[in-house]
């Protein structure tokens, strides 16, 4: 009995032998280090692909319509409008970018192009359906995106055209209630989309 017990007492002995393997976790530490550069290197590049840039150097043109030629398409917190027209405000200038003119036309041939805001870098979107706001979404000259694709119609006289969407022509811009009948154009004026009633509130000029 006695001999048995001597033999268990052995075992701690072993266990003393294994305790010298802990210390290696000191290489830990050189991870730390590394990490900050790299997302100063993102920042950086970041800034340079920015949206805005590319229609800096794009003529502007103007957009009205013939219920008020001295009111300009705009944008106001957040959505597409009239206003008085202000050479000098960058809201109101536009870029008609016609990089998928050729690729893409309306069914009655006319080429597309986008309306780009030269102060914001959104494109006018189609709205989602008739007798609803035109939309604004950010624009990406290298992603080809129909709903923010139009066309110009034929003169209609004295250079005044409908704008509509490339998918659509059916439904044409319009200055909401613009029209004489329904008060004509103030400071504010929402933009819809609406079937054709010929009115001086769906004619428009895209101008330089």
């Amino acid at each position: 009995m006695d001999h048995q017990h001597h033999h268990s007492n052995s075992h701690p002995h072993q266990h003393h032998h294994a305790e010298p393997s802990p210390p290696p976790p000191v290489v830990h530490t050189t991870h730390h280090p590394t990490p900050p550069p790299p997302v100063h290197h993102s920042a950086a590049t970041h800034h340079e692909t920015h949206p805005k840039n590319p229609l800096a150097d794009k003529p502007s043109v103007r957009v009205y319509c013939k219920a008020k030629t001295d009111y300009s398409l705009t944008i106001r917190d957040g959505h597409i409008i009239l206003a008085p027209s202000n050479p000098s405000d960058p809201h109101q200038q536009w870029v008609k970018d016609e990089k998928y003119s050729t690729k893409v036309k309306d069914e009655e041939g006319f080429p597309c192009f986008a309306l780009v805001n030269k102060a914001t870098g959104q494109a006018m979107k189609h709205s989602v359906g008739a007798t609803h706001p035109v939309q604004l979404t950010p624009y990406n000259a290298d992603h080809l995106d129909e709903s923010i694709l139009w066309t110009e119609s034929t003169d209609l006289g004295d250079s005044y055209r409908a704008i509509r969407m490339v998918n659509n022509i059916r439904l044409n811009v319009d200055a909401f209630n613009g029209d004489k009948q329904h008060g004509g154009v103030h400071d504010g004026t929402k933009i819809y989309l609406w079937e054709w009633k010929k009115g001086d509130n769906q004619r428009w000029k895209i101008v330089h």
